[in-house]
């Protein structure tokens, strides 16, 4: 039988932390981890009442580091006590998960193994507060926009897994609330299998304990989201500079050598042919981070030609359907095919193994 850990990371928690671990070792056969993150002197006492419990340790940081840190520091510890023989909970310290509840996810994390189980909550019932249920709706959208899934509930500290993902998620980035996102992020991205599990919508005094900074913390998760896009606004930025250099340096190498129509084709061409083959390097490998070896680079290809015969065409059939100027039409083509060819190249040309998404 698998040894079991629950992980609760807890800032400045409040005084019933000490009876919600006394309720969950109760219910649940396994170790309760509390890391304190920093909380201090006024909440030394809280953690004193806990760690003298049977089957509860309490790992301290010094200072806050965040809540990613205090994650991790779970997951070395159980990593180190353990191995990958084991099944680990994620959990808020504020009493806003039911112990059915994460019952329920310990069974579907037993039954899904190298699967990430979240514990989904509903927002469309009577007492949610407004700036939850709004903020949940607005992650699960801008989630989907940046990644292409649709996950009900991203912002959930309701989680379980198993030990083969231990090293996994050490290994993602992150050191504050962003930390969670990176993780659905990173399983997206490696075709690691997501579970949601229906779970109850708890919330105490309208969620006024939440230690989440709304513009810094916001900030963070927006940069997670999208970063990659970000990194390939600047990698497209890049290499069109260095198309224009090559351009510049190529046409002044070879004027006066022939006619300057064949010189300014010839300059474009080779231009275009190394600038390309620099963005293809750069997206796969700082940008999307693809491990494939050949096929990225035919897709590529297929790609290149068919982003040209778009733009040609689009911008044709609009000039003369319009008496708008081919140069302006073409900036608003040029613009909407690089957000296609954005989502192409995410989607289909350095993309990994799909992960799976499951609801329940």
């Amino acid at each position: 039988m698998k040894e079991t850990y629950i992980i609760i990371p807890a800032l400045e928690p409040k005084p019933q932390l000490p009876e919600y671990v006394k309720e969950l070792r109760a219910a649940i056969l396994g170790t309760v981890v509390l890391v304190d993150d920093g909380s201090g002197f006024e909440s030394a006492r809280i953690f004193r009442q806990a760690a003298r419990m049977e089957s509860c340790v309490v790992l301290i940081h010094e200072r806050n580091m965040g809540k990613g840190c205090a994650l991790k520091t779970g997951f070395e510890y159980v990593r180190k006590k353990a191995g990958k023989d084991c099944l680990i909970l994620c959990a808020d310290c504020d009493g806003q998960h039911a112990v059915s509840d994460m019952i329920r996810l310990f069974d579907a994390v037993k039954r899904y193994p190298e699967t990430l189980v979240l514990g989904g909550r509903e927002f469309s019932g009577p007492g949610i507060p407004w700036r939850s249920g709004l903020g949940n709706r607005m992650s699960s959208l801008l989630f989907f926009l940046a990644r292409g899934v649709w996950l009900t509930d991203t912002q959930t500290g309701l989680r379980a897994f198993d030990g083969t993902l231990l090293d996994f998620f050490l290994r993602v980035p992150g050191e504050r609330f962003e930390y969670e996102m990176e993780m659905l992020s990173a399983c997206v991205e490696k075709g690691i299998s997501i579970r949601t599990e229906r779970i109850r919508t708890i919330y105490e005094d309208g969620n006024e304990g939440s230690h989440f900074r709304p513009v810094r913390d916001s900030f963070r998760v927006m940069t997670v989201l999208f970063g990659v896009f970000l990194r390939f606004l600047l990698s497209s930025s890049l290499c069109a500079v260095l198309d224009v250099a090559l351009f510049w340096l190529f046409f002044h190498v070879a004027s006066g050598t022939g006619r300057q129509t064949v010189v300014i084709w010839g300059a474009t061409a080779a231009a275009r042919v190394l600038s390309a083959v620099a963005n293809y390097f750069i997206n796969k490998y700082s940008v999307f981070g693809c491990a494939a070896k050949w096929q990225p680079g035919v897709r590529y290809i297929v790609l290149c030609i068919g982003v040209a015969a778009m733009s040609a065409a689009s911008v044709s059939w609009l000039s003369a359907a319009t008496v708008l100027d081919p140069s302006l039409i073409k900036i608003w083509c040029d613009a909407g095919l690089f957000l296609i060819s954005y989502w192409l190249q995410k989607q289909w040309v350095f993309a990994g193994r799909k992960a799976e998404i499951y609801e329940s």
